[in-house]
């Protein structure tokens, strides 16, 4: 008798969910203790003013760069220093305070929280509304987990997960992922945005139907980030245009190196889970627990981690609240880290250099065996 065609299976993002467990009791423990701590300091869950003021001297330095770079006089040597300068002050403004305005944390004004995001992402070439949508719907809802979680995608030339099929020549992606890392700012510029503008589908998010808005954004921010780097030097500077041409992608590579350096071992490291979605939709562990054991957290309770990072290095933090501004985590992480020993639960944390270290000894793990 011939059989019938098995039915198809539901798109992942209304299959996956979390099962129940201890971690629940613990993350409603964590909660209360979280905000009691920012009522008794009369605090709320926005920025106090910590990172108003990190992002003003932030913006002084980047605007001086930019204006010293174009009406300096510098040689051309000394132009590519203040451009440098120019291009990682507008990484420090997307990590401490664009980053914090995607998750609507950063003032109580939502639309001041967007605005602010889309002119500094603007300045790093990303858009944000599309950056916004893939971090906070995708990302932060399924870290690590494939099929759900965008930032894991399967690439062909890395291997980023070991649910994903190893390649031949990601045996020796250890050793040239640093060249792949240098494209990021690039790859997101010309190529990843403009595909999550027109796929209906990325991961867990099935039917995308984006705002009208949408695609006039996209299109005034890509015009703005390459008048900002491109045209406006080369009408103002007295260097032939190939030069620009061929010092904006240094920077740009740059920049991108200190961002991955900053945030790659955050999840992509020999301590963190890789969870899988079972034939029932079933994650296999509560939801506090996931972000506990795919996170991996460098110098949380640092201040200079703090001020650079922008509570990227306080990852666990981040994950279990999003939506609290990053000055606060330090103070949370102290609180994540004792009620993660009373409860029994994971707690993933190492050295700045330790989290590197990590993931290059996870990425060659990965290359070599299957």
């Amino acid at each position: 008798m011939p059989q019938s065609p098995p039915k198809p299976r539901p798109p992942t993002h209304l299959r996956a969910r979390f099962k129940k467990d201890a971690s629940d009791d613990f993350f409603i423990d964590l909660r209360q203790r979280v905000n009691a701590y920012l009522r008794e300091h009369g605090k709320s869950r926005y920025d106090d003013g910590r990172i108003a003021l990190k992002g003003v001297a932030y913006a002084a330095v980047t605007l001086t760069a930019y204006f010293v770079m174009l009406f300096g006089g510098l040689p051309p040597v000394g132009t590519f220093a203040a451009a440098v300068v120019f291009g990682l002050g507008c990484l420090l403004l997307g990590l401490n305070v664009g980053h914090d305005a995607a998750h609507n944390c950063l003032t109580r004004q939502r639309w001041l929280n967007l605005t602010l995001q889309t002119l500094i992402f603007t300045l790093l070439g990303a858009d944000a509304y599309l950056w916004r949508l893939r971090h906070v719907k995708s990302h932060h809802v399924f870290p690590n987990v494939n099929d759900c979680d965008i930032d894991i995608d399967e690439y062909w030339w890395i291997r980023l997960s070991p649910n994903q099929p190893r390649l031949p020549h990601h045996r020796f992606q250890h050793l040239y992922a640093p060249l792949i890392f240098w494209l990021v700012n690039v790859h997101t510029t010309f190529y990843q945005d403009t595909v999550y503008l027109f796929k209906r589908d990325l991961a867990n998010m099935r039917d995308i139907s984006h705002p009208w808005y949408a695609y006039p954004l996209f299109v005034a921010s890509k015009v703005g980030y390459f008048a900002i780097w491109l045209a406006i030097p080369m009408a103002v500077l007295p260097y032939p245009w190939w030069w620009i041409a061929l010092a904006w992608p240094a920077v740009s590579f740059i920049m991108s190196v200190i961002f991955i350096g900053l945030l790659i071992g955050t999840h992509f490291a020999e301590e963190t889970i890789f969870p899988v979605v079972d034939d029932d939709g079933m994650i296999d562990h509560g939801w506090a627990y996931h972000a506990l054991a795919t996170s991996l957290d460098w110098s949380p309770e640092s201040p200079v981690a703090n001020a650079i990072a922008g509570g990227a290095n306080a990852h666990v933090a981040h994950h279990l609240f999003p939506n609290v501004a990053h000055v606060h985590y330090p103070a949370i992480t102290r609180m994540i880290r004792e009620e993660a020993v009373r409860y029994g639960l994971p707690y993933n944390v190492t050295s700045f250099l330790g989290m590197i270290t990590s993931h290059f000894r996870f990425l060659k793990r990965l290359g070599q065996a299957s």
